[in-house]
């Protein structure tokens, strides 16, 4: 094997290890909010609970997508301790925005999903637009007002955390 194809596969790997790290913890982030809602009196509409129960996965997926195509984007292999920890808080951000925009495609999508799913022709699913779309915006609203405020308070932290432990032990790139 020579060192090009060598240097690609450690690439690819140190990638998806990024995106495990940012997956693990968007999904930390995401339990913890249930764990909090579950034990503080915090009144939420029955949308958003039931909404914010379907945040975890959108949370791993949206991690794992961010932390994959976007951390050795984001961080050179010179840099400091302290631009780690600020390039992850850039990407946590990135998976509290982006949780909302997964839940909401979801929302979109399920009708033509459950019709393939089905078996059903799929021009009976796309009869009921543009009535997921419309919910697909409260869901996006609902998760963005609900879900997001308090996982991004614990997930920039932890993002900060990850990335300055990253960029100490060694960088991205080497």
């Amino acid at each position: 094997m020579d060192a090009r194809h060598r240097n690609a596969t450690n690439g690819r790997r140190r990638d998806v290890s990024a995106g495990v790290v940012a997956a693990s913890a968007a999904l930390l982030g995401a339990l913890s909010y249930t764990l909090v809602v579950g034990v503080a009196p915090v009144r939420l509409s029955a949308d958003a609970q039931y909404w914010a129960a379907y945040a975890p996965q959108c949370s791993a997926v949206a991690g794992f997508l961010v932390g994959t195509v976007g951390w050795r984007r984001v961080v050179s292999r010179a840099s400091t301790p302290g631009r780690g920890a600020l390039a992850g808080v850039a990407l946590a951000l990135c998976v509290v925005v982006l949780v909302p925009i997964l839940a909401a495609a979801y929302v979109s999508a399920f009708p033509v999903l459950l019709s393939v799913a089905t078996g059903q022709p799929v021009r009976s699913a796309l009869s009921l637009y543009p009535e997921p779309l419309w919910a697909a915006v409260d869901v996006a609203r609902t998760v963005a007002t609900s879900w997001s405020p308090f996982v991004g308070a614990s997930l920039v932290p932890l993002g900060a955390l990850a990335g300055w432990v990253d960029q100490r032990r060694g960088g991205s790139g080497r």
